[in-house]
């Protein structure tokens, strides 16, 4: 039987996760299905065999580096996600997948608030679009945290009017075009999926209230 050259690299999730136990979640996907391969400490509502929407080729990767990152995203709930993507190779060194950690630091935020006024942190690089550039869930999950973060809310502050003109944000970025979009949102900012579905009617119905404008700079 052939050996299946991703599972070599199981183990190696597996002891990242622990010793990193819970913040650490790592997601091995194989390319040549564009799916999850595998996936420890799942803290991000995936499982193996769920679309990676990443749509990479052997080719793709193999004018990339083999490490991507480290760079920022946004979790589940919006909060703040350290990662770092390495490139994986089969035994003829042919690149077959990506392995992605994610660091969830947000329960550390206030001592990093404090730690970064005083230190600055090496620059991290900007989102990489070979990523993300087809992950509408990924997509969704970053204009949420960028709407908030320029109007100086959160989650627990979206006020109805506030969470409308979110909505309305969103469907100027085409982000309801994609299966269950609309699901995930929901979720995210913690309201029914009928709740969410009205809210975007209103919104293209032009009765919803007048957008948020983003705080002065």
């Amino acid at each position: 039987m052939t050996p299946d050259p991703l599972a070599r690299y199981k183990p190696i999730a597996d002891a990242i996760t622990r010793l990193f136990h819970p913040c650490a979640e790592v997601v091995i996907h194989d390319i040549s299905l564009d799916a999850v391969y595998y996936i420890a400490n799942p803290f991000s509502n995936r499982k193996p065999g769920d679309a990676s929407l990443l749509k990479l080729s052997a080719q793709d990767l193999g004018s990339k580096e083999s490490v991507i990152g480290p760079y920022e995203k946004a979790g589940e709930k919006g909060q703040r996600i350290r990662a770092i993507t390495s490139v994986l190779e089969d035994f003829q060194g042919t690149a077959i997948g990506l392995m992605c950690i994610n660091l969830d630091y947000s329960a550390y935020e206030p001592a990093l608030d404090l730690l970064e006024g005083l230190l600055r942190p090496r620059e991290l690089a900007g989102h990489p679009e070979i990523l993300f550039q087809n992950d509408w869930r990924d997509q969704i999950k970053m204009e949420i945290r960028s709407f908030l973060m320029a109007r100086d809310l959160s989650l627990k502050t979206l006020t109805a009017e506030a969470r409308r003109s979110m909505m309305a944000h969103l469907d100027t970025k085409g982000l309801f075009y994609a299966k269950k979009s609309i699901e995930q949102i929901a979720a995210i900012l913690g309201v029914s999926r009928a709740t969410a579905y009205s809210d975007l009617q209103a919104t293209r119905k032009n009765t919803s209230p007048q957008s948020l404008s983003p705080r002065s700079k």
